[in-house]
């Protein structure tokens, strides 16, 4: 048994308070054209997961706040299979199979915490199902496995002999970022954060489309997937190589733009995902990508080119600088409080690159679909590129496909259609014209008519700000009385030197803490919530629910919560 790693940790973390999201499940469809052998790709999978640990474990959280991790021996893998060769709806009964494997729930104290299920579509036409809990994957990772299984299967089907590549356990890399050396890294990537974000504002809002802010921050999401041709991809790509920049950081300075003038901000902060692998866990599977807050200022009197060419710096210097955990940033920026959005960045934009593996079986093809809607989203807005590569290996065309998912609270397709339609046309503008001042090109690319309730959407905003979260964040109770529960009725005096009261004292290392003091206001933060309640635990016997200090965030409201919790519910008389 062994702990979760600092990503794996925030996972957890959401997946415990809101167990019905699928925000954290990443599904892949692998297209197979061509003759397949069912029961070899089964027997690929199954011993793919035999050789990677990351794929077996299973989270221990039964008898502790605190969650671990322990990987499971002797699986057994069911793979099921659907033929849909005669299906009156092939698309219909094809979809439907889809919408059950991505929406099922996984037990994540049983292994695995993957699934796959196959579909064979016509006589030359297969399909595999996959999806993986962020626990255990993350993009590189999917990628790495798919290569292992389809490297066995193409020796096993053409009679050779397969080894697989040798990498280190996914345990082997979490005793290491909890080495020394590591936390060192870490010590001073999290300083030279704090020196770029010093100032910034966190939060970037869309006044004019869609709805207001809800004071309630929920995973349900919507997404739009938008194609951009391989003409202007190559021009795109002419310009990167012209200006000695990358095509990301074009597209990247593209849809900080796009945010600028949506936002009336010139001044940005947007996640950026980063690989987050150490030196010798190229190869290793698990769940290692974080995501890094990517501060961009604007100047829209700046050349397009000048602004691209920042963002490829700023990219550059994040990816040197990946190490720092969310939880420690959140922390040494004291930007804890409380809830369940990222207190660090509500937009995101990055690129999953890593291509789609090949199978070297004589007339066979490969192709892949990643990124699949589970109606669930982790911000209000993120962006995944994704080179056509990805989709289709060396096969592919230039072409690139983007990925818009979005809040449903926030925002309508129609709303996340418009933003897809002016990005590819300030796009266009850019490379048409990369020497002319970012802000003017394309101006007819301007943010809608804000509507009346603009005051109250700031306002909202405001709450939302003051009660973002470590990996999470929901407005305060005192902001939003209306919203968060009340505690139970009590006797003010009654708690007085209360476990509670104790327990916030020892944790956050404070002695001026009292009965209405906010947890998360006094410096606490969601990936501090689970150590705090393995504490109570230990001084009153009684493991609260780790939703109970979302709920309520001081000694007094957590005594009458959980004095009402624990008193048995009496015997109903006849």
């Amino acid at each position: 048994m062994f702990p979760l790693s600092a990503s794996q940790q925030i996972v957890w973390l959401q997946q415990k308070v809101v167990p019905d999201s699928r925000a954290y499940h990443a599904t892949a469809v692998i297209d197979f054209h061509g003759e397949i052998n069912p029961t070899v790709l089964r027997q690929c999978i199954v011993d793919a997961v035999g050789r990677h640990d990351a794929m077996r474990v299973q989270i221990c959280d039964e008898d502790s706040a605190i969650a671990r991790q322990e990987v499971a021996e002797n699986l057994r893998i069911e793979i099921p299979e659907y033929d849909l060769r005669s299906a009156e709806d092939l698309e219909g009964q094809r979809a439907a199979l889809l919408r059950q494997h991505v929406h099922a729930e996984f037990d994540l104290r049983t292994a695995p915490l993957a699934r796959w299920t196959l579909v064979r579509l016509t006589e030359s036409h297969w399909q595999l199902f996959v999806t993986e809990h962020h626990l255990v994957h993350d993009g590189r990772s999917t990628v790495e496995f798919l290569g292992d299984v389809l490297g066995q299967y193409s020796a096993e089907v053409s009679g050779k002999h397969f080894a697989a590549d040798a990498a280190p356990s996914y345990e082997d890399y979490v005793a290491y970022t909890a080495s020394s050396e590591y936390r060192a890294i870490i010590a001073a990537d999290v300083e030279w954060w704090k020196e770029q974000l010093d100032g910034a504002n966190f939060t970037v809002d869309f006044p004019g489309l869609g709805s207001r802010r809800s004071a309630l921050f929920d995973h349900r999401g919507g997404q739009y997937r938008q194609a951009l041709s391989v003409d202007l991809m190559d021009t795109v790509r002419a310009l990167a190589r012209e200006s000695g920049q990358t095509v990301f950081s074009a597209l990247l300075a593209v849809y900080a733009e796009l945010c600028r003038r949506h936002s009336g901000q010139n001044d940005l902060v947007i996640g950026l995902p980063v690989a987050n692998r150490p030196a010798g866990f190229e190869r290793t599977v698990g769940m290692m990508v974080s995501a890094v807050p990517l501060r961009l200022a604007i100047d829209p009197r700046a050349p397009g080119s000048e602004v691209a060419a920042d963002a490829m710096t700023a990219i550059f210097d994040a990816i040197d600088h990946e190490s720092a955990p969310t939880q420690d940033l959140v922390k040494a920026l004291k930007r804890s409080s409380k809830g369940l959005v990222n207190p660090l960045f509500n937009i995101m934009f990055g690129m999953h690159d890593g291509p789609c593996p090949t199978v070297e079986v004589p007339g066979l093809s490969v192709d892949m679909q990643v990124a699949l809607s589970a109606n669930s989203t982790k911000f209000d807005l993120s962006v995944v590129v994704m080179p056509d590569k990805v989709l289709h290996g060396d096969s592919g065309h230039h072409a690139y496909e983007l990925v818009w998912e979005y809040s449903t609270q926030l925002f309508g397709p129609e709303d996340v259609e418009l933003l897809a339609t002016q990005f590819e046309a300030l796009l266009r503008a850019y490379v048409a014209h990369p020497s002319e001042p970012i802000g003017t090109l394309a101006p007819a690319v301007v943010a809608p008519t804000v509507r009346d309730d603009r005051d109250e959407h700031e306002g909202l905003r405001a709450v939302d700000e003051a009660a973002s979260a470590a990996g999470t964040g929901q407005p305060d109770a005192q902001s939003v009385a209306d919203v968060t529960p009340s505690a139970p009725a009590a006797d003010l005096g009654e708690y007085a030197d209360s476990l509670w009261l104790q327990a916030f004292r020892d944790i956050l290392e404070r002695d001026d803490i009292d009965d209405d003091t906010d947890f998360f206001r006094a410096g606490g933060y969601s990936l501090l919530v689970p150590v705090l309640l393995s504490h109570y635990e230990s001084l009153s016997g009684w493991r609260p629910p780790t939703s109970l200090l979302f709920e309520f965030s001081s000694p007094l409201q957590l005594e009458a919560a959980s004095a009402a919790r624990r008193q048995p519910t009496p015997d109903l008389q006849r």
